[in-house]
């Protein structure tokens, strides 16, 4: 149930800065109406003191596979937005990546309306970008904020061979004036790093070289030429070195519809430690890079020249990742751990945490046209989270909501746990637990 509320006595982020105002009034209908300073209640309002703690609007995770429907004993719903609550997450933007795609409106109309009373938070399926797609996919926009392409092999996924098909597909996205989001890898660049490391006794099981810096950066160029080609807004997914999020920017300082993203583990993990980690935990498509790349790309977030982080959220069974390198599947858990995990990145890049915030609120939410969404103004959605910046805790895995039950993060300090989280003025997460029944809503119909 949701009552007019005060929330008072906090550093509040709009979205983009840390505010001098330190309160925020909710309504009864789960609005923003007021900011401002030293604001006082008014009659039959509750008031929840912040006591110097940061509020800040719910976090929008642009990229998680949750695998509902078809293969929910790896995730589901139920599970994946608990863990986004966790996480600070009151909104996400999810790929199927299994059997069935998101490939018709009916698939995607179906989806929608079967998540209600199952999602813990707000919820907007991509279509997919494969070929029984193209008929549908004039009608499909009013059903999804863009469609998904896979152009490199991933899981469940075997990619885009040939520049003809990428060109046909982008060429009927940009007719129906749908956006594009990418995997960019190049298959033929990652076959040949296969078939030079893949009987090498040392190197078979290094993941950054079987899918290098070059099969990404390829990619990324090639799908930029096409989308200038046919006019497309396109949008690439988890950018994983410094020289295709370059590729990115430079496309845009060119005036063409070119945005880009990238993922906490790029931030935060470079790829010896990543190849360290036991039980291929870190393994992941596009696989983490190097020292330089982290570099570049923490810089680029700081500086807003990358404004957008989604997490990837993709997990398996750890008895599958725990299987012989080429045999386990790559992604891993992380939406659960999102506020602190960004905190860390801005901590690692030695700056003020605003921009990092801003990738995960306002960013996202402008780029997926979620105008209620990431931000703290009169008018948004009270969509919001409560924090001790300062409070410490060690990863325990086997306390995170995922079904899966393990974090790579195992063992790793971070900071700034949500406290509490409200979604659209309800409680639905305190004292490290969801609270009341599923009010998540499908944000497009």
């Amino acid at each position: 149930m949701t009552f007019p509320t005060l929330f008072r006595g906090g550093q509040l982020f709009d979205g983009d800065r840390f505010l001098e105002a330190d309160c925020l009034r909710t309504d009864a209908g789960g609005k923003i109406v007021e900011i401002g300073a030293t604001l006082e209640p008014k009659p039959g309002e509750e008031v929840v003191e912040l006591e110097g703690k940061w509020l800040l609007p719910g976090l929008v995770d642009c990229h998680v596979h949750f695998r509902e429907p078809g293969l929910e004993r790896k995730e589901g719903y139920a599970f994946g937005s608990a863990g986004a609550l966790h996480g600070g997450v009151t909104t996400v933007g999810e790929i199927q990546n299994n059997p069935p795609l998101m490939d018709s409106v009916a698939e995607l109309t179906q989806k929608l309306s079967k998540l209600r009373g199952v999602s813990r938070v707000d919820y907007m399926p991509y279509g997919s970008l494969v070929e029984p797609a193209l008929p549908e996919l004039p009608g499909i926009d009013r059903h999804c904020a863009a469609v998904k392409c896979f152009l490199g092999c991933s899981t469940g996924a075997g990619g885009v061979d040939d520049a003809a098909t990428m060109r046909r597909w982008f060429q009927a996205a940009a007719e129906a004036g749908i956006k594009v989001v990418a995997h960019c890898e190049d298959n033929h660049i990652m076959a040949s790093a296969d078939a030079k490391y893949g009987n090498d006794p040392e190197l078979a099981s290094r993941h950054d070289l079987r899918r290098p810096v070059e099969a990404e950066v390829q990619s990324v160029q090639d799908a930029i030429a096409v989308a200038e080609e046919v006019g497309l807004a396109l949008h690439v997914f988890h950018i994983s070195t410094y020289a295709a999020a370059r590729l990115v920017i430079e496309a845009a300082k060119r005036g063409l519809p070119v945005t880009g993203s990238t993922a906490p583990h790029y931030l935060l993990i470079e790829a010896e430690e990543a190849h360290r980690r036991g039980q291929n935990r870190f393994k992941v498509n596009p696989s983490i890079k190097y020292a330089e790349d982290r570099a570049g790309l923490l810089q680029l977030v700081a500086s807003g020249a990358l404004p957008v982080v989604g997490t990837d959220h993709a997990p398996h069974p750890l008895e599958e990742k725990n299987r012989p390198y080429a045999k386990a599947p790559s992604g891993f858990p992380s939406v659960d751990l999102l506020l602190p995990l960004m905190v860390a990145a801005a901590d690692m890049a030695e700056v003020s945490p605003e921009a990092f915030l801003h990738a995960v609120t306002k960013g996202p939410a402008e780029e997926f046209g979620l105008g209620k969404k990431g931000r703290l103004a009169v008018g948004a959605d009270a969509d919001l989270v409560i924090a001790d910046a300062q409070a410490k805790r060690v990863v325990e895995e086997s306390t995170l909501p995922s079904r899966s039950k393990w974090s790579p993060y195992q063992g790793r300090e971070l900071r700034a746990f949500p406290e509490r989280v409200y979604l659209r003025g309800s409680l639905v997460f305190a004292d490290s637990r969801v609270q009341g029944e599923p009010l998540g809503e499908p944000l497009f119909a």
